[in-house]
């Protein structure tokens, strides 16, 4: 017997190429602010402004990773931060996500993190384990 199975969510919005400017947290919960919101997946395919807040934060389980400049293949130098690290160390920083993942109970963002004492862009994956919703908070 073949079963063949494409994972297809029906994730409301796309955030590829999409700009995070701000990054804040409370107890449970991680909020995602957008410099120029993001595109809706339904036609006509629209960018709407808006945030993100991810609910039920298991912040055992939160990382940043930063690795190479530019996305360079090969040997690397990386380090991986707790969200708490990785906003004390960056208080003026652009993400931009160029792929996002979502699996059982986990998100995970990677991109391009730019900030004003860098000269390079730098690879960067957030990683997040919740039990609680996705929202989208919209200005439509």
């Amino acid at each position: 017997m073949i079963t063949k199975y494409k994972y297809q969510p029906t994730i409301p919005y796309s955030l590829h190429d999409m700009v995070v400017n701000e990054i804040t947290y409370n107890d449970d919960e991680i909020h995602l602010r957008f410099d120029q919101g993001y595109v809706s997946l339904k036609e006509p395919y629209s960018r709407v402004g808006g945030s993100i807040t991810i609910q039920g934060v298991d912040f055992d389980f939160v990382a940043v990773m930063l690795l190479n400049k530019n996305g360079t293949y090969g040997e690397f130098k990386g380090c991986k931060l707790s969200l708490n690290e990785f906003l004390e160390k960056y208080d003026t920083y652009e993400f931009e996500i160029v792929d996002e993942m979502y699996g059982y109970n986990s998100v995970e963002y990677s991109g391009f993190l730019s900030a004003p004492y860098h000269d390079d862009f730098i690879e960067m994956i957030l990683s997040i384990y919740h039990f609680g919703d996705i929202v989208y908070e919209t200005d439509e």
